[in-house]
């Protein structure tokens, strides 16, 4: 079910984000509303699972820091940037509800404070609760046929740490091949891209962002080791702000890559590859190939050093490293 963010709802959060107490006859003036639909409001929240304290005769109060996305406050941080960008409450996936959207041509970015149906690579969940992280996609054409698109999600991942480094996160950070960003050996960020029909030469991707921002626990709904911004920097971020230089960089990098493809970005690469002379294992939908990283082609395809010493490249698959 799609629902946009409610300006009640908004105004709401940014009035209790002070983190003192509020009745709900002072909220209702404020928002110009009765205290039932304050109310409403409240318990809305909290079926979302956001922390509130409740006191007769004070009032309620947010025990946990929050800022909603708001449209306005984005575009404001984004300077010049052309986006049309959309905020939805609740939706089952910020790139299902993209891949809806036929021939657009303009760069459209999809945020949601909730997925309940999100997917990370090869049909995982992507856990996404309410108000702590970014779901985030983006509808961007590119002047290039699919088969030129390879690099893409290496291109996307190198963005994203750019991000990342300019919030502070300056050690520790690696991009892993194809498209994890982790700290300190654990996941912090994904993509995931899916390439659109192809039209007259352009070529429409579909590219979801997932990042962890401020969720500081799982209840154990995340089977890998993981990490967020709030846990490696110790403060609340505000996601305004971060998805803006986040797409400040993504669309810096996407026009790069657009017109000179990914050969100016190996280098980058490489000095930021985790797996970079790693004995790994290569899922390869149903081989398992051993073999020696050796970085990365133009085209973004994982090099191998095979045991019989030759190289080998390879589009796709998942990654794991050997322990010694």
């Amino acid at each position: 079910m799609l629902k946009k963010t409610s300006a009640s709802l908004i105004k709401m959060v940014t009035i209790l984000s002070d983190g003192g107490y509020h009745d709900g006859d002072t909220i209702g003036k404020k928002l110009k509303m009765t205290r039932s639909a304050v109310w409403k409001l409240i318990k809305k929240l909290e079926g979302y699972h956001i922390q509130l304290d409740s006191v007769k005769g004070k009032g309620y109060a947010l025990l946990e820091p929050l800022i909603l996305l708001e449209r306005n406050k984005i575009k404001q941080y984004l300077a010049d940037e052309k986006v049309d960008i959309l905020i939805f409450e609740s939706m089952p996936s910020t790139n299902d509800y993209l891949k809806t959207i036929k021939n657009s041509k303009s760069i459209t970015i999809c945020l949601a404070e909730q997925q309940t149906h999100g997917r990370g690579r090869l049909g995982r969940e992507w856990y996404s609760p309410f108000g702590k992280n970014i779901y985030m996609s983006c509808l961007y054409p590119f002047q290039k046929d699919i088969s030129e698109l390879a690099g893409l999600s290496l291109v996307t991942s190198l963005a994203i740490l750019r991000t990342l480094k300019e919030m502070g996160v300056r050690e520790k950070i690696f991009v892993k091949w194809p498209n994890d960003i982790s700290y300190d050996s654990k996941k912090l960020s994904g993509s995931l891209i899916e390439i659109q029909a192809e039209t007259h030469g352009t070529s429409w991707a579909v590219i979801g962002v997932g990042m962890n921002v401020n969720m500081m626990d799982d209840d154990h709904h995340i089977s890998q080791a993981w990490t967020s911004l709030r846990k490696i920097i110790g403060q609340y971020v505000d996601r305004n702000q971060l998805c803006a230089k986040l797409i400040q960089h993504l669309i810096a990098y996407w026009k790069k890559f657009d017109a000179q493809g990914f050969a100016p970005f190996i280098h980058e690469w490489v000095s930021s590859d985790c797996l970079m002379h790693q004995t790994i294992t290569l899922n390869n939908l149903d081989k398992k190939i051993k073999g020696k990283v050796m970085g990365v082609n133009e085209q973004g395809h994982l090099l191998l050093e095979l045991a019989d010493g030759s190289m080998g490249a390879f589009s796709s698959g998942d990654t794991s490293v050997v322990k010694k």
